[in-house]
């Protein structure tokens, strides 16, 4: 099965990103628990569940942000940023001016809205637009980060060649993203890339670190999270199962009928054999 292009991509999520907002938390990543442990045991409700979850995101999102260390009036670069709330908030704590980039239409528009919400909308701006082929011109970026994003595209190493173009010499790239910690069958690749238009992934964590210096940037740190992760393939098949009628109503009673069969394999898949890597790198002066 070939990777999808931008424009699926693109198109996948103006579709079906919503499913993500319903089961997932308020971000577009997976959060963090230290040391991968829930101090919440109970039982929760839907939205008790959901906010969980978005404090977890929350806790991944504010540890990025103290990797990237973005300064007041600094320039930085989202790749691939959802529905924004991760790039609000790095330009709210950070005092610089932040551009997200996505290939959906819908996730550039919700990244305006909520700029806008949070009176920002002057630092904290939004762009459709290819992270493979990025219209912003070379070195106008002091950092940049790119989270989960990378699990979509077909060309990686031309995506890190985009931003290693558009950072500034000394400038700071994070990357965080998810590896094929034991290797997939060739029955869940194909599930993989057909149930969420994702590209395959990397075969293991230090591919990262290969492709970002091949690409020219200096290795600064790279951290395995795996663990912090495994508690959101708990949390979400529960969420699922709660908000299954509202799911339904937003994807239609035929995609919900293979969602229902596909979700809970993927998650699996994710919990089972997926890892998910952190690497800090700089542009070289």
């Amino acid at each position: 099965m070939a990777d999808p292009s931008a424009q699926e991509v693109g198109d996948w999520y103006d579709r079906f990103g919503d499913l993500y907002g319903l089961t997932m938390g308020d971000s577009m990543h997976l959060g963090m628990w230290t040391d991968g442990v829930r101090r919440e045991t109970e039982e929760l409700t839907a939205d008790e569940t959901w906010q969980e979850l978005t404090r977890a995101q929350d806790s991944w999102t504010g540890t990025l942000i103290d990797e990237v260390g973005l300064l007041p009036g600094q320039r930085m670069l989202d790749v691939g940023c959802g529905t924004g709330r991760p790039t609000v908030r790095i330009g709210a704590t950070s005092g610089g001016n932040v551009l997200g980039v996505t290939v959906s239409a819908a996730q550039t528009q919700a990244g305006h809205d909520r700029a806008m919400q949070a009176g920002l909308s002057d630092r904290v701006t939004f762009e459709q637009a290819d992270a493979m082929a990025l219209p912003q011109l070379s070195e106008t970026f002091d950092a940049a980060w790119a989270i989960e994003s990378f699990a979509h595209f077909s060309d990686r190493p031309a995506a890190i060649r985009e931003v290693w173009r558009v950072l500034r010499p000394g400038g700071r790239f994070v990357l965080a993203d998810c590896y094929e910690a034991v290797p997939f069958t060739p029955e869940e690749i194909q599930l993989f890339q057909a149930a969420f238009a994702l590209s395959r992934l990397p075969a293991g964590a230090e591919d990262y670190s290969r492709m970002l210096s091949e690409a020219g940037f200096d290795i600064r740190d790279s951290r395995d999270m795996s663990l912090e992760f495994k508690p959101t393939y708990d949390l979400i098949p529960r969420l699922f199962a709660a908000r299954r009628t509202q799911i339904a109503e937003l994807v239609g009673m035929d995609a919900m009928a293979q969602l229902d069969v596909v979700y809970p394999r993927i998650l699996t898949l994710c919990r089972d054999k997926m890892g998910y890597i952190m690497v800090s790198a700089v542009k070289s002066l």
